[in-house]
């Protein structure tokens, strides 16, 4: 499962072993500056849309890229049951090649609060 973690500069995303081949990286940075929304997301699995390149077990668990097609590419690693953080990014100001991440992890709500308050939806 992958992990997030504050760092000084933004937001850091380490894949797991598994997790790297389908999202072709093994961490991301966002750049605080970069981040325009941070969202807590209870059932992730349904917000992960459109067209997708990566592992999918249908209703339990999407790893890699989705809403290929739709106008919003988004880097997911999200599990059902496990509170997800979907932070909504510039791409242009981060240089990342998508405009979401959504990813899945236990201190989801934590992190949420820890990040700029006047980003965070809830």
């Amino acid at each position: 499962m992958a992990t997030i973690d504050i760092a000084d500069g933004g937001v850091r995303v380490r894949f797991s072993a598994w997790e790297r081949p389908a999202v072709w990286r093994g961490e991301v940075v966002v750049p605080r500056a970069a981040i325009r929304v941070v969202e807590l997301v209870g059932a992730p699995v349904g917000r992960a849309r459109g067209g997708r390149a990566g592992v999918l077990v249908s209703g339990v668990l999407k790893v890699g890229y989705w809403g290929l097609g739709t106008g919003v590419r988004q880097l997911v690693s999200v599990r059902r049951g496990v509170p997800a953080l979907r932070i909504a990014i510039d791409r242009e100001a981060a240089g990342l090649p998508f405009d979401e991440v959504l990813v899945s992890v236990r201190n989801a709500a934590e992190l949420a609060g820890a990040l700029a308050p006047a980003t965070v939806q809830r």
